[in-house]
């Protein structure tokens, strides 16, 4: 049975590669296979062996010399003492004991150097310093590391420490901050190591040789997507608030460069698999789709440019766990590009709508283009596939607007016969990550029934509730057998939602940028039926009285902006304010209606944009 390979995801040799290489479907060839890794069971123990030595005599190590040994010059060259004994068991040895060993060791001194370096990390020198270091560290590392895992692991630090150092350098040049050249230029690295792989593998083996180095260029390639895509966005804030200047058409530029990266990528990758023969002309049309879908989505979410460099790179070398990995990154930018648009709910719905009609109808061409070839070619359209396919549509299309109208009509049942009740409400700080503005709901119930509550395991319970002359409700106790309605009594539904107990739902939707205008409200406006339905059909002020939204206006009207300059996986937390706000200054120059600023502290019922 073959053994385990730790941190094989990040690189690849598949059991087809030979063949594949034959066909001209990839270039070069995977490193020679590590026979003397050891599985990841056998690592995870040597590793929990290897702390539970090491931790004791480090404590007991800096309790005996003292923070003298430990902290200042005396920290340093403490760290390369043990630097220098991790890097010769590294070398020296491949037992899986001694390597964990080594490499806890390895950790300790560089974290002992990178500590007493950590006086001038508050300037950007420091932080050019500190990641500067830690690069030249990991690389040694790996260097002297015999074991491919241990390659990885360093190349995976060398990665981050590179993108924090090239951040660092850039902030000296604030216009080159927003074109992502830190993980670009690492990208482009690595596409060229990668087109180098069948002259290093012809070659004989060397120290800098294919084989020794593939794990450790693999592993930083993941390194610089993910300290990218996670923190890039915050930290080039950060670096962006201290470098001082402001370039207006820096963040213009940085959205045409990662426009640019994708297309050329898309090209790169379509020409090179045309020139080998290896996808016809219906899989070339749908890359090319593919390509000017994501390079639209690039100038709202640039973090796209590198994740579509590395993929395309990763496509051709036959790099299958890293191209996964950029699909999976992709999904997400594209998933939050919706929280990256400045533009009203309705401009949003009515843009996602017509892009998916444009790509309906690209997928309808590319269809009829391939049945054309298959009849032009003599070949069987498969009409029945097509039918059934169709019959599956109509039959989804038809239960989805179903469902949705057999709700609605019971909604409507309720609206038009149920009691009009007031149900207060009680200050709740707002948050929401979904849909525009709102307002969070909680509803008063007695301390009694909170507790009783709390014993309840079943998602829903009816509760008895009495109404005055106003139609305020005032819940009195659980719905039970033996506890029925009494006399001027109905029952009202509680539901467990997100932890909480509350009264049909717990946030009420309004239009967007009427936040201020719904801050008078007191009531939640229910309708309920004898049979226990409700429904919350408005908000009412403390006289009892509907507040009403306040007229709308056309989605023309509102200007369509960008909320971030590029979406890298941190959601945007800032709301859009109100007209007669006063708007910040942000780093990005954008319209004054979607600028960001802060919001009050929300009182019963605060609108919150998202």
């Amino acid at each position: 049975m073959a053994s385990i390979r730790p941190l094989s995801f990040l690189r690849t040799q598949p059991s087809w590669w030979a063949q594949a290489r034959q066909q001209g479907l990839v270039q070069g060839d995977a490193p020679a296979p590590d026979l003397e890794e050891p599985p990841v069971l056998v690592l995870a123990l040597a590793m929990l062996g290897a702390l539970a030595s090491l931790v004791p005599l480090a404590v007991f190590l800096a309790f005996a010399l003292g923070e003298h040994f430990v902290f200042g010059t005396g920290g340093v060259v403490l760290g390369l003492v043990v630097l220098a004994v991790a890097g010769g068991l590294m070398h020296q040895s491949r037992q899986a004991f001694v390597n964990c060993i080594a490499l806890v060791l390895w950790c300790t001194g560089g974290l002992l150097v990178l500590v007493n370096l950590g006086d001038v990390a508050d300037s950007r020198l420091g932080v050019l310093l500190i990641g500067t270091v830690s690069a030249l560290v990991l690389m040694l590392g790996a260097s002297l590391a015999q074991m491919r895992w241990i390659q990885s692991l360093m190349g995976l630090g060398w990665g981050m420490a590179v993108v924090v150092s090239l951040m660092a350098l850039q902030s000296w040049l604030p216009a080159l901050l927003p074109l992502q050249l830190d993980a670009l230029l690492p990208a482009l690295l690595w596409c060229l190591w990668l087109r180098g792989e069948p002259a290093r593998l012809a070659s004989p083996a060397q120290r800098w040789s294919q084989p020794r180095w593939a794990a450790f260029a693999d592993a930083a390639i993941v390194g610089v997507l993910i300290s990218n895509f996670a923190s890039g966005y915050v930290a080039r804030a950060i670096f962006w608030e201290q470098s001082g200047d402001f370039m207006p058409w820096a963040f213009p530029a940085g959205r045409a460069l990662a426009v640019l990266v994708v297309a050329l990528s898309t090209w790169m990758l379509a020409r090179q698999w045309r020139s080998r023969c290896s996808t016809n002309r219906q899989a070339e049309h749908s890359l090319l789709l593919a390509g000017a879908v994501l390079a639209i989505a690039a100038w709202f979410s640039t973090g796209l440019a590198v994740v579509a460099l590395v993929a395309a790179g990763a496509l051709l070398a036959a790099r299958w766990r890293i191209a996964v990995l950029c699909a999976l990154l992709a999904l997400v930018a594209l998933g939050q590009f919706y929280y990256h648009l400045g533009w009203s709910l309705a401009a949003k719905g009515l843009g996602l709508a017509l892009v998916g009609a444009l790509l309906l109808a690209c997928l309808w061409a590319l269809r009829r283009a391939a049945d054309a070839g298959a009849a032009a070619a003599g070949a069987q359209p498969a009409a029945p596939q097509r039918r059934l396919q169709w019959v599956g549509l109509v039959v989804g299309a038809v239960l989805a607007l179903g469902l949705v109208n057999w709700d609605v009509r019971g909604k409507e049942q309720v609206i038009a016969h149920g009691q009009r009740i007031l149900v207060p409400l009680i200050p709740v700080d707002p948050r929401s990550l979904m849909q525009g503005d709102y307002m969070a709901l909680r509803f008063a119930l007695p301390f009694e029934m909170r507790e009783k509550l709390q014993d309840i395991v079943s998602p829903s319970q009816l509760v008895r509730a009495s109404i005055d002359d106003q139609g305020v409700a005032t819940i009195q106790g659980l719905l039970t057998e033996s506890s029925p309605l009494e006399k001027g009594e109905l029952a009202l539904p509680l539901k467990r939602l997100k932890g909480q107990w509350v009264l049909v739902t717990d946030a009420y939707f309004f239009p967007e940028g009427q936040g201020r205008h719904f801050e008078q409200t007191r009531y939640g406006d229910f309708r309920v039926l004898p049979d226990g339905r409700a429904l919350l059909v408005g908000l009412a002020d403390a006289d009892g009285q509907p507040v009403l939204p306040l007229p709308g206006r056309s989605i023309w009207e509102s200007p369509l902006g960008i909320n971030s300059p590029e979406a890298t996986g941190v959601d945007s937390e800032a709301p859009v304010p109100d007209a007669d706000e006063p708007v910040a200054v942000a780093p990005e120059p954008m319209p004054e209606a979607v600028a960001n600023v802060p919001t009050p502290a929300p009182t019963p019922a605060q609108g919150v944009r998202r």
